[in-house]
């Protein structure tokens, strides 16, 4: 897994611009999709689609002493990857 600048770098070689360019193309890219899945759904083109999941309450163990503890449910985004 490539950390965020090694990504801004190859960003920034593939489309022949500069590191500041390619961090402020990628960083508008992440901020529409994320705004445009926060409505349910959001396709990328050549990457994948997001979806917006509502994961229900549940009953977990708390690892350190052994207690179960409520969990509340919460909305998450899942990504599958186009292959």
């Amino acid at each position: 897994m490539a950390t965020q600048a090694e990504f801004i770098d190859a960003l920034a070689k593939a489309a022949g611009i500069t590191k500041a360019e390619a961090d402020r193309i990628s960083r508008a890219y992440a901020a529409a999709a994320i705004a445009q899945a926060k409505t349910g759904f959001a396709a990328l083109p050549d990457l994948g689609r997001f979806k917006s999941v509502t994961r229900p309450a549940r009953k977990a163990r708390n690892p350190r002493d052994g207690k179960m503890v409520d969990v509340p449910a919460k909305t998450s985004l899942v990504l599958k990857i186009n292959l």
